[in-house]
C-alpha cells in the first residue's frame, strides 16, 4: 500500500498493550526525541503547551472519555517541561511541515520541577504525600508540618505548600484524578474526601495567583465531578477535544502514532488507488456535489482506513460497547492493517474477518470484553456457513466480507446498528466498481440464507435472536430436507390450484399438473383419479412442467395417450424457462413453495410463520399466474411417425383460473373449423350415426393427415348439434321417444329454444340418432293428418299393429322378424298425405367394405396399422383374422385371457405332435 510502514514496535506478530501508560512513559524509560517522535502536533496539544508557558496564570484540565488521547498529550506536556530543547526542535520541524510559523514560535519553561503521576493506579491516599516525596524540598516541609504538634492541620495548608512551590518552581501533572477523586471515602471517621477537596483548593488558588511558581494540570472524564468543580472554579484552560478541528488532528495523530512514513506518501499517488472506492462513496450515497471536496480531503487524510470506518470503530462499536481499560484503537488498527493483502487499497468495515482468529477481530473482542459481541460473531460465522451451504461461493463472492462489515457496524449503538445496503456496498469496494444488479442479487441470497440478520427499516443488522423469515428461506433452500419430494408435491399442487382451482373451471375442466418425470412416467407420480382410465367428459388441460417443441409432443401423446387424444390441451410455461420442478437455490419456484409447506408446518406453534405462509403463498401465486402463457394443441395427427405430428401454439394472454376458459375461447375463435365440424355431421346424417359415435370421432385425431377438428367439450358439441338441428340441416332421433326436426313455419331461434336441452348423456347418446332431415316428416303435415290416422286405430290394432312407432308417429307400426331378424314394417301411406323419398323403415344401406391386409409383425406396429388406415375405437370392422406363425401353449392360453368379453370368438390351429 504505497510502501506504507507499521513502526518497528507493531510489526511483532503478537502486540503488547500500545495505549500510553502515563506512568511508564515518564519514568524516563523513553526520552523526550523518542516520544515526540510519535507526537503529531494537534490543536490541543499545542492549546496545552501553550497554556503553560511563561506567563501563563490558569490550570489546565484535559476533559474526555477513555480512547480521546487525554495520556498521550500529558505525556507530551511533561517532555515539553522536561527537555525544552528536544520540544523546541520538534515545534521547528512541524511548523515547517505544515507550513504553520505560529508553532516554533511558543514558549517553553525549563525551570520547573516536574511530578507527574498516574492516579487511577492509587498509589497515593493524599496528594500532599506525593508533592512531598517527589518535591526536592519535600521532606524539609513534611518536617515543619509535622512540628506543628498539636496546631498540625488534616490537610496541608496554604503557607506550606506556598513555601515549598517558591524554593522550587513546580508543575504538577495528574492522569485519571476524577478516578482517583471519586474513589475516597468520605465518612465522619474518614473525611478523605473532604480534605481532598481542600487541597486542591489551595492548589488552584496558589497556581492561579503565581503561575511562575506553579503550574497544575490534570485530566477528567467529564465536568460533572467534584473533583472538576473545584478545578473550575477558578477559570481553567480547558481542553476537550470538542474543538473544529479535534477530530482531524486525532485523526492524524492516529495515522501518525502508526506509521513512521505516513506523512511521507504524497496526497496524489493516494488519491490513484482510492479513486473507484471514493467515486463509488459519493455515488452510492448520493453525497452532494458541493461536499465532495471536503469529503475527498477527509479520505485522503484517513488513509489507508477510511474515515466512516475509523468514525465507526471510534464514536460507535468501542463506547457502544462499554469497553474496558483493555480497549486499544490503535492495536486493532495495527493488527487490522497487517492483514491486508496487496489488493487491499483501503480497509473498511469488510476488511475485518470474522473468520479469523488472530490480528485484528481478537484485538477488537479483546477489547470490548463482551460476551454478547463475541457470540454475535459466531452467530455471523455460521450465518456465513449457511450462505456458503445454499449457494456456490462464486455466485456470493463478497459474502465474508458483507458478513463482517454488517456484524461490526451491528456493534454500534441501537438506533446506530447496523447498515444500509448502498454502505455494505461500498465497504466492499476496493479498485473495481459492483454491479449494482449483481451485488442485490447477492445481497438477498446472503438475507434469505442468514438467519440472524433482520429487516430494521432500510437496514441490516445482526441480532442474537433468530430472524424467522431467514430461517425459513434457509430451510427452503436445503435439498436434504426435501429428499422426499414435498416440495415438488407441493409446487404441482399449488399449480393446480392457480389454473383449476375455482368452481367453474373445475365443473368444465380437468387441470393435471405432470410432475418432474413427465416425459417418461408421467401417471406413476400422479392419483389415479388423473390416470387417463379415470377422466371424465371435462376437457383435460396438461400442464407441463417445461418447453418442449411438437416432436416431443407428439411422441408424448402417442406413448402415454391411448385414447380421446384429440381432446387434450397442453398448457405451457414461457419460453426459456428449465423444468420448473429443477431442485436448486436458485429455483424461486421450489424455493417458494418449501417456505409454503414448512412454514404451514410450524405456524401451529410459532404464530409469526402464520404472516409469513400467505406472505410467501401471495408472492408463489403472482409468479404461477403469469407462467404458463402459451398452450397447444394437436393439429395433424401421424401415429407412424409420432415426431412429424402438427401442433398449434398460442398464447392465451390471460392469468390463472382465467386460462383455460381464455384458451377455451381462443380454440373456438381461431382454431375451430366450422365447415370440417358440418361435413362431419352431414356424413354421419347420412348413415344414421348415434350421438356418441360422433362425439368418439371428434375425441380422436382424424386419420390420413387430415386436419382435427378441435375437441370443445361435450356440452359444447351437443349445442352445436341443436343448432345445426335448428336451421334444418339435421333431424335427430331421439331414442325413438321424439323426433328434432325444424318445423316449415318455425323460425331458426323458436326452433333452437324448442330443441335445447333434449340431448341426454351417456348411454342415451348411443340411442340418439343424426338423421337427414329429407327422411323425416314435417311436423304439420303430421299434425294435419292426426285424425285420418286415429281413424285407423282399430283396423290397424286388428291386423296385428302397434299404433305408435319409434319416431312417435301414430298408425305406424314396427316388428322385428324371428328368423332375419330385420327390422319389418307396414303401412297404409295413402292416408298420411305424404310420400317420403326414402321410406324410414327401408333397411339401413349397406356400406362399403375395404379390405386392409399386412403381414405377420409386432403388437404395436400392428396397432399403428389399424390407426393409419382410420380405424378407431368407434370403427366397425368385420371378418377380423389374426394369422400368427407359431405360439407356445402358455402364450396362446395370455393371448385368449386378453381377447374381450362379448365377442364370440372360432379357432383353428395346428398342433405339433413329437
Amino acid at each position: 500500500m504505497l510502501g506504507l510502514q507499521l513502526r518497528q514496535e507493531f510489526r511483532n506478530r503478537v502486540l503488547k498493550g500500545t495505549a500510553i501508560d502515563f506512568n511508564q512513559e515518564v519514568s524516563g524509560e523513553k526520552s523526550a526525541v523518542d516520544f515526540l517522535e510519535i507526537t503529531y502536533p494537534s490543536n490541543d496539544l499545542l492549546k496545552a503547551i501553550e497554556a503553560i508557558g511563561p506567563r501563563q496564570s490558569r490550570p489546565v484540565v484535559m476533559i474526555g472519555e477513555r480512547g480521546q488521547g487525554k495520556s498521550h498529550l500529558l505525556t507530551a506536556l511533561y517532555h515539553t517541561l522536561v527537555d525544552a530543547n528536544a520540544t523546541s526542535d520538534w515545534l521547528d520541524k512541524w511548523s515547517n511541515r505544515l507550513k504553520r510559523p505560529e508553532i516554533s514560535g511558543l514558549q517553553l519553561r525549563s525551570n520547573m520541577h516536574v511530578i507527574a503521576e498516574s492516579l487511577q493506579r492509587q498509589n497515593y491516599k493524599f496528594l500532599w504525600d506525593l508533592l512531598l516525596d517527589r518535591h526536592p524540598h519535600g521532606d524539609y516541609i513534611r518536617g515543619k508540618w509535622e512540628a506543628l504538634g498539636e496546631r498540625k492541620t488534616d490537610v496541608l495548608g496554604y503557607d506550606l505548600l506556598l513555601e515549598l512551590v517558591k524554593r522550587q518552581p513546580t508543575a504538577i501533572i495528574l492522569d485519571e484524578f476524577q478516578t482517583w477523586y471519586d474513589a475516597l471515602t468520605n465518612t465522619k471517621q474518614y473525611p478523605w474526601k473532604n480534605w481532598a477537596f481542600n487541597f486542591i483548593q489551595n492548589l488552584t488558588e496558589i497556581a492561579k495567583e503565581y503561575p511562575d511558581l506553579l503550574i497544575l494540570v490534570v485530566s477528567v472524564r467529564n465536568g460533572n465531578s467534584d473533583a472538576y468543580q473545584q478545578i473550575h472554579r477558578v477559570n481553567p484552560v480547558l481542553v476537550d477535544f470538542k474543538g473544529e478541528y479535534a477530530r482531524r488532528d486525532r485523526k492524524r495523530l492516529l495515522l501518525h502514532r502508526l506509521f513512521e512514513n505516513r506523512a511521507n506518501v504524497l496526497d496524489t499517488d493516494i488519491l490513484k488507488i482510492i479513486n473507484v472506492h471514493l467515486n463509488e462513496y459519493n455515488r452510492l450515497l448520493e453525497i452532494p456535489e458541493s461536499d465532495r471536496e471536503s469529503v475527498q480531503q477527509d479520505f485522503v487524510e484517513s488513509w489507508p482506513f477510511s474515515p466512516n470506518f475509523l468514525q465507526l470503530l471510534e464514536d460507535q462499536v468501542l463506547i457502544a460497547t462499554d469497553a474496558q481499560e483493555t480497549r486499544d484503537l490503535i492495536k486493532i488498527l495495527a493488527n487490522l492493517y497487517k492483514q491486508q493483502s496487496e489488493q487491499t487499497h483501503i480497509i473498511t468495515a469488510a476488511s475485518f474477518s470474522i473468520q479469523e482468529d488472530r490480528g485484528g477481530i481478537t484485538a477488537l473482542l479483546d477489547s470490548v470484553s463482551n460476551e454478547y459481541h463475541a457470540t454475535l460473531r459466531e452467530k455471523a460465522m455460521r450465518n456465513l456457513q449457511s450462505v456458503w451451504d445454499a449457494a456456490n461461493k462464486d455466485m456470493v463472492p463478497h459474502a465474508a466480507g458483507i458478513i463482517s462489515a454488517l456484524w461490526l457496524r451491528s456493534l454500534a449503538l441501537d438506533k446506530l446498528a447496523g447498515a444500509e445496503r448502498s454502505v455494505l456496498q461500498v465497504d466492499i469496494t476496493q479498485d473495481r466498481p459492483i454491479d449494482d444488479n449483481s451485488f442485490l442479487v447477492e445481497m438477498d441470497m446472503i438475507v434469505d440464507n442468514s438467519f440472524n440478520i433482520h429487516e430494521q427499516g432500510n437496514k441490516l443488522v445482526f441480532r442474537q435472536e433468530e430472524n424467522p423469515q431467514s430461517k425459513l428461506l434457509s430451510f427452503a433452500r436445503n435439498d436434504r430436507i426435501f429428499s422426499d419430494g414435498s416440495d415438488i408435491e407441493q409446487l404441482a399442487k399449488e399449480i393446480r390450484y392457480i389454473i383449476g382451482g375455482s368452481e367453474d373451471v373445475a365443473r368444465k375442466y380437468r387441470v393435471i399438473v405432470l410432475k418432474k418425470n413427465w416425459q417418461f412416467n408421467p401417471w406413476d407420480q400422479l392419483d389415479t383419479n388423473e390416470h387417463p382410465s379415470s377422466w371424465d367428459n371435462r376437457i383435460p388441460i396438461i400442464v407441463l412442467p417445461e418447453n418442449c417443441d411438437e416432436e416431443v409432443l407428439g411422441v408424448w401423446l402417442s406413448q402415454h395417450i391411448s385414447f380421446k387424444r384429440n381432446t387434450i390441451r397442453f398448457l405451457l410455461p414461457k419460453q426459456g424457462v428449465e423444468n420448473i420442478y429443477t431442485k436448486s437455490s436458485m429455483n424461486e419456484l421450489i424455493v417458494l413453495s418449501r417456505a409454503i409447506l414448512k412454514a404451514n408446518d410450524w405456524k401451529q406453534n410459532e404464530s409469526e410463520y402464520r404472516a409469513l405462509h400467505q406472505k410467501y403463498q401471495k408472492q408463489l401465486y403472482d409468479r404461477l399466474e403469469t407462467l404458463f402463457d402459451r398452450f397447444a394443441v394437436l393439429s395433424i395427427w401421424n401415429y407412424s411417425e409420432p415426431k412429424k405430428c402438427e401442433f398449434a401454439f398460442e398464447a392465451h394472454h390471460a392469468k390463472g383460473k382465467s386460462i383455460p376458459e381464455a384458451i377455451d375461447t381462443i380454440i373456438r375463435r381461431d382454431i375451430f373449423a366450422p365447415e370440417d365440424f358440418d361435413e362431419l355431421i352431414e356424413i354421419m346424417a347420412q348413415n344414421d350415426e348415434p350421438v356418441s359415435r360422433l362425439l368418439s370421432e371428434l375425441q380422436e385425431p382424424r386419420a390420413g393427415g387430415k386436419e382435427c377438428i378441435a375437441w370443445l367439450g361435450e356440452t359444447e358439441v351437443k349445442e352445436k348439434i341443436i343448432r345445426l338441428c335448428s336451421k334444418g340441416k339435421i333431424a335427430i332421433d331421439l331414442r325413438g321417444m321424439e323426433v328434432l326436426v325444424r318445423k316449415v313455419e318455425e323460425s331458426e331461434e323458436e326452433a333452437w329454444n324448442r330443441m335445447k336441452g333434449k340431448l341426454g348423456t351417456g348411454s342415451h347418446l348411443s340411442q340418439t340418432f343424426i338423421k337427414l332431415p329429407t327422411s323425416i316428416p314435417s311436423s304439420s303435415q303430421i299434425s294435419g293428418t292426426s285424425e285420418a290416422i286415429s281413424d285407423q286405430d282399430t283396423e290397424q290394432s286388428s291386423l296385428g299393429y302397434v299404433h305408435t312407432s319409434r319416431f312417435g308417429v301414430p298408425g305406424i307400426s314396427e316388428g322385428r322378424s324371428a328368423e332375419t331378424g330385420s327390422s319389418t314394417a307396414s303401412t297404409t301411406t295413402a292416408n298420411l298425405g305424404w310420400t317420403p323419398t326414402k321410406s324410414i323403415f327401408d333397411e339401413a344401406p349397406v356400406n362399403d367394405v375395404k379390405l386392409f391386409e399386412t403381414p405377420p409383425t409386432s403388437s404395436l406396429n400392428l396397432i399403428g396399422k389399424i390407426e393409419s388406415w382410420g380405424i378407431n375405437q368407434t370403427t366397425t370392422v368385420k371378418e377380423i383374422t389374426i394369422k400368427i406363425d407359431k405360439l407356445t401353449g402358455g402364450q396362446l392360453q395370455n393371448l385368449l385371457r386378453s381377447l374381450p368379453d362379448g365377442v364370440t370368438y372360432g379357432l383353428t390351429l395346428n398342433k405339433e405332435e413329437s
